[in-house]
C-alpha cells in the first residue's frame, strides 16, 4: 500500500504544486478588515486561567471504553495552581455514540472550568475551542424523540440537573439516572441523550454566566463570515499581513446562528458573541478568538495585552500547557484496560474492532 502511495505521490507532485501556487496566489483586499497593532504586555497583574479537556476511546466487540480527563490551571503570584478531574466508563455501540462522547467531554472541561472558578479567584480564562460552535451544535435525536417524552424529561430531571449543578462535583450528572430512566422508558437510549443535551446546555450556560471573564481561543478555523469566500478567514488574513496585529470584530447573535433551546431560552437568545482573529506575534500562526459578549475594538487591545503577558511564540503558554497536560494516548488506554481486566475477565482476548 505505501509503495503505491509513494509512487502516485511523485506523479501527482507537479499538479499538486501548481493547485498549491494557485492558492497562495489567491489576492484579496483585507486592508479594511485588519490592524497592524504591535502588542505590549498589560502592566496589570492578572489572575490568568487556562483549561483544556481530552477523550479517547478503545473499541472492544462488546463495547467501548473510554477516558476523559480535564485541567484548569491558574497563574497566581504565587506560581501555577491545577484543578483536575477524569473520568473512565464503558458505553454501548450505536449510531450516537460519537456525538454522546463529544458531549461528555464538552460537559466535563466546562465543569472543570466551573470548579476552577469556585476555588480560585479568575480575572481571565482561555478556553480551547468554540463556546459558540459547541452550543449551537445540532443535537442528535432532538427530531426523533416525542414531544411529550421530551416534556417529560424536563419536568421530572431538568430540576435534579440544576441541584447537581450547584456541587462542585465533576461528573456526567445525567449518569445518576440512567436506571430510573430504563425502567420509566422502553427504549432508555434517546431519552439519556435527550438528557445528557440539556446538561450540556444547562452547564455551557453557567459558563457563559462568566461573561468578561471568558475568552476562546482557537488555532485552527474554517470559518468564512469575513469575505464569504471558499477560503477561510484565518487563510486570507495570514497571507494579508505577517505582522502583530488583529481584524475587526464581527458579532454574532445567537438568536441570529439557532433557532430555540429546550432550556436556558431567553438567556441564550439574548447573547451576542464577538469574534476575531489576532497574531499574537510577528510571523506567528493567527488565532481565532471568540468571546461571549459585545467588545468594541478597545477592549480587544486590551485583552490582548493581557494575554501577551503570559504567551511565547505567538500562543498562550498556560493554553498549551494545558492541552499537553490532558492528552490521553492510545497507550493510557491499553494500561487502563488492563488495570480495569477486562482481558481477564473475559476469558480469551477480547480483540479490537
Amino acid at each position: 500500500m505505501l509503495d503505491s502511495l509513494y509512487e502516485k505521490a511523485l506523479k501527482k507532485r507537479d499538479s499538486i504544486n501548481q493547485k498549491l501556487e494557485e492558492i497562495e496566489s489567491f489576492q484579496v483586499d483585507a486592508s479594511g478588515q485588519w490592524v497592524d497593532y504591535p502588542i505590549k504586555e498589560s502592566n496589570l497583574d492578572k489572575n490568568i486561567a487556562a483549561g483544556d479537556g481530552s477523550i479517547n476511546k478503545r473499541r472492544f466487540l462488546p463495547f467501548i471504553f473510554y477516558a476523559i480527563d480535564a485541567e484548569g490551571i491558574i497563574h497566581t503570584s504565587t506560581g501555577l495552581k491545577r484543578v483536575e478531574s477524569s473520568e473512565i466508563d464503558i458505553i454501548s455501540h450505536h449510531k450516537y455514540v460519537e456525538d454522546r462522547l463529544r458531549s461528555y467531554m464538552g460537559i466535563f472541561e466546562i465543569k472543570n472550568a466551573l470548579r476552577l472558578f469556585k476555588e480560585h479567584d479568575v480575572d481571565l480564562f482561555l478556553f480551547d475551542g468554540s463556546i459558540l460552535g459547541n452550543l449551537i451544535r445540532p443535537f442528535p435525536i432532538e427530531k426523533e424523540l416525542r414531544e411529550h417524552v421530551k416534556e417529560k424529561i424536563r419536568e421530572k430531571y431538568l430540576p435534579l440537573l440544576e441541584e447537581e449543578l450547584k456541587s462542585s462535583d465533576v461528573e456526567i450528572t445525567s449518569s445518576k439516572f440512567a436506571d430510573i430512566i430504563a425502567d420509566e422508558f422502553n427504549d432508555h437510549t434517546e431519552p439519556m441523550i435527550y438528557l445528557e443535551n440539556l446538561e450540556n446546555i444547562v452547564v455551557i450556560s453557567e459558563f457563559i454566566k462568566q461573561n468578561k471573564k471568558i475568552v476562546a481561543i482557537s488555532k485552527t478555523s474554517t470559518s468564512n463570515e469575513y469575505f464569504n469566500l471558499k477560503v477561510p478567514d484565518i487563510a486570507i488574513f495570514d497571507m494579508y499581513s505577517k505582522k502583530q496585529g488583529y481584524s475587526k470584530p464581527r458579532y454574532s447573535t445567537v438568536s441570529d446562528v439557532k433557532r430555540d433551546f429546550p432550556v436556558r431560552n431567553d438567556f441564550l437568545n439574548s447573547l451576542t458573541f464577538t469574534i476575531f482573529y489576532a497574531r499574537l506575534e510577528d510571523y506567528k500562526n493567527i488565532l481565532k478568538f471568540e468571546l461571549p459578549y459585545y467588545a468594541k475594538e478597545e477592549d480587544i487591545k486590551d485583552l490582548l495585552k493581557d494575554i501577551q503577558n503570559i504567551s511565547a511564540e505567538g500562543y498562550p503558554l498556560l493554553l498549551k500547557k494545558a492541552h499537553d497536560d490532558v492528552v490521553i494516548r492510545k497507550t493510557d488506554l491499553e494500561n487502563l484496560s488492563k488495570i480495569i481486566g477486562f482481558r481477564e475477565k473475559s476469558g480469551r482476548e477480547m480483540l479490537n474492532e
